[in-house]
Order: structure tokens, then sequence, then C-alpha cells
């Protein structure tokens, strides 16, 4: 798993607004505390470990980060498929990292570009790394991840469990901001009552009420 180097999460900070940065993680993959940094790659990691996994049994040709942020992932993508999206509302970070790792397969996209260029029934993943709680009413992004992924394709997301341990962990990486509409145990129904099936589910750092994300994976 390849990780931004801490000099360009810097200068990604230096050109975000603060609710933008955060949102990011930025603060977290950079937090003098090594606890925090690690839950913050720990996540990242994880999820790059499912779409691997995935890929290894169903070779991709097109893979979609949706709410890529800083791009952290946009190289796990790249090694795995020849055409790569990238989509957020805010791509400045992204387009640094694009850049300084020469990922010439990677286009990226707001989300109503997105909904202009990307096929029906051409995509193999969609990422959604801690994307779907900013995210309302998520009914409709959900069916358009269906119209989006192939008969067989695969959704695979990250999401804040919003409980004790996740809201002391927010405020000692000094996360100031006010808490998401959702979390991960809500959003799960949802995708589920969507028409996706989970098949998979790992629990970060540790199972219960310990737990402070989920990595879901989901059969379209």
């Amino acid at each position: 798993m390849r990780r931004i180097p801490a000099s360009l999460l810097q200068q990604m900070a230096s050109q975000l607004s603060g609710e933008d940065r955060d949102e990011m993680a930025i603060p977290s993959y950079l937090h003098p505390n090594p606890a925090l940094r690690w839950m913050a790659w720990r996540r990242v990691t994880v999820i790059a470990k499912h779409l691997a996994d995935h890929v290894a049994k169903r070779p991709a040709t097109a893979i979609m980060d949706f709410g890529c942020g800083t791009g952290v992932l946009l190289g796990e993508c790249a090694r795995h498929a020849p055409q790569v999206w990238g989509v957020d509302l805010v791509l400045d970070a992204a387009r640094l990292l694009t850049r300084q790792w020469s990922l010439d397969s990677v286009a990226l996209l707001t989300p109503d570009a997105a909904r202009d260029r990307v096929e029906p029934g051409s995509l193999d993943v969609i990422l959604g790394a801690e994307v779907l709680e900013h995210v309302e009413p998520l009914d409709e992004t959900l069916q358009l991840f269906k119209t989006w992924l192939k008969p067989e394709g695969r959704l695979i997301v990250s999401l804040p469990t919003e409980n004790r341990v996740y809201r002391f962990g927010r405020r000692l990486a000094g996360f100031s901001g006010h808490y998401h509409h959702a979390n991960a145990a809500s959003i799960d129904r949802e995708i589920r009552a969507a028409g996706f099936r989970r098949d998979r589910l790992e629990t970060v750092p540790l199972p219960g009420p310990l737990s402070v994300y989920w990595v879901l994976g989901y059969s379209r």
C-alpha cells in the first residue's frame, strides 16, 4: 500500500479549507500521535486489501473511487485496472497527487460530470471510503452505483461507527466539526435495502464496541 509522503500531505493541507482538509483525514495522516496515524492508514490498508482480494478472483477493467479525497487509494486502483475514475466535490488534492505519482490512467471528475461521462454497466468496482455518511439522500447515490456497476460488480465501503471510541478518537485527533448524520450500521442497512448483498465485514481496529470503522464488501 503506497502512502502519500508527509511533505505532499502538508502541501495538500495548505491548499484546502479547514473542513475539506479535515474530512479528507489529512490531519490524521500527519498526526504526531503514532496510534492515531496508524488508525488513519489502517483503514486505507484494509480497503486496499479488500480490493486486491476481489480483483485477484475477478480482474477489473474499470474502477471508481467515489469520494476520492486526497486520492490515497487512486494508486491502488491504477495497479488493478487500466481505467480509473476519481470522483469528488473537491479535486485539488487528488489532482496534486495524480500529477506527483504520474497516474495517467486516472480521470478526476465531479459527481455531476461523472453522471454524464461514466457509462452504465461499465464499472467492476466502486470504492467509497468514509464518504457515504456525508451523502443525503443516500438512496439516489446507491441506485446510481447499481447503474454504473456491471452485473457481477463490487461495492467496497468504509464507514465510521460514530460510537464513543470513534468520537473520542475524533476529538483526540483535533476534529471539532459536526458528527455525521448516519453511522456504519444504519448505512449498511440502507445499502442492503437498495439490493446489494453484503458478504464481507471487517472492523478496525477491533470487534464490537472497540470498532472505529467498518470495512464492508457487497455484491451487485
